[in-house]
């Protein structure tokens, strides 16, 4: 086979590998863009957006003018309202592609002493809220409390809870082994669907965490004595105590 033939086979089946390499990260790109979006509020804007382009390539098809000047004219804002609409989602989506493989230092264990004050603040009735940091920083949600930067212990986080504290109301952060702020403030969610009225805004402001953050944010109801706890933009309302502990320790494996 002539040499020209042979180098013309190869960089043929060269283009072919890089072709499927290129679908290949086509479809993954896809599929994570899906499954981020499917577990969002913004599925539902995403549906009704798709809708709308459906329409606007039919009115180009079928060569409606007016159908197809209109959305001509209203395509710059209909971009920057998606911009808006979607500013949380795109956010926590690029937070999640910066945030990387960072290992932490964990030299005490503190899911027992989270588990203590779990227990004993849903006994009381005491209300609270507790934010454990995965690999998105959380600091800029605490400047509004108190910097402490003490050790994880059961009887500070029942103390700090307690209705007579000046930091009860709002919600404790943890980094590794440590309580990093008390009293630190969390975006409410704006969800709406299934949302029931036994949740309060301690509840609301854990979701609303979970839907910017990659935290696990636990709630104790001080109406009800139940606990829940919000991840990943999904709340589990009065769970078991076995639960809580099984999601602890995906934060801190063993």
């Amino acid at each position: 086979m002539p040499l020209a033939t042979r180098l013309e086979v190869v960089l043929d089946f060269t283009f072919r590998l890089l072709d499927l390499l290129d679908i290949l990260i086509l479809a993954a790109l896809l599929y994570h863009v899906y499954k981020f979006l499917s577990d969002s509020r913004a599925w539902n804007v995403l549906r009704g957006l798709v809708a709308i382009l459906a329409l606007w390539l039919l009115s180009t098809q079928l060569d409606l003018g007016a159908t197809r000047w209109l959305f001509d004219r209203a395509a710059p804002a209909a971009f920057l309202a998606v911009v808006v609409v979607f500013q949380p989602e795109l956010r926590a989506a690029l937070e999640r592609v910066g945030r990387g493989r960072v290992s932490r230092t964990v030299v005490n264990d503190p899911v027992p002493e989270i588990m203590t004050a779990v227990r004993e603040l849903a006994a009381q009735r005491k209300g609270a809220l507790i934010a454990i940091e995965g690999r998105v920083p959380l600091f800029e949600y605490g400047r509004a409390g108190s910097k402490l930067e003490s050790p994880v212990s059961a009887a500070l986080l029942q103390t700090i809870f307690d209705s007579r504290g000046p930091l009860h109301d709002g919600g404790v952060l943890i980094k590794g082994d440590r309580i990093t702020y008390a009293g630190a403030i969390f975006p409410l969610s704006e969800q709406h669907e299934g949302w029931s009225a036994k949740h309060g805004t301690r509840h609301r402001a854990a979701l609303g965490l979970s839907e910017v953050t990659d935290a696990l944010a636990i709630v104790v109801s001080e109406e009800r004595g139940t606990v829940s706890y919000a991840k990943n933009g999904v709340l589990r309302s009065d769970i078991a105590p076995a639960e809580v502990l099984r999601a602890l320790r995906e934060v801190y494996p063993t």
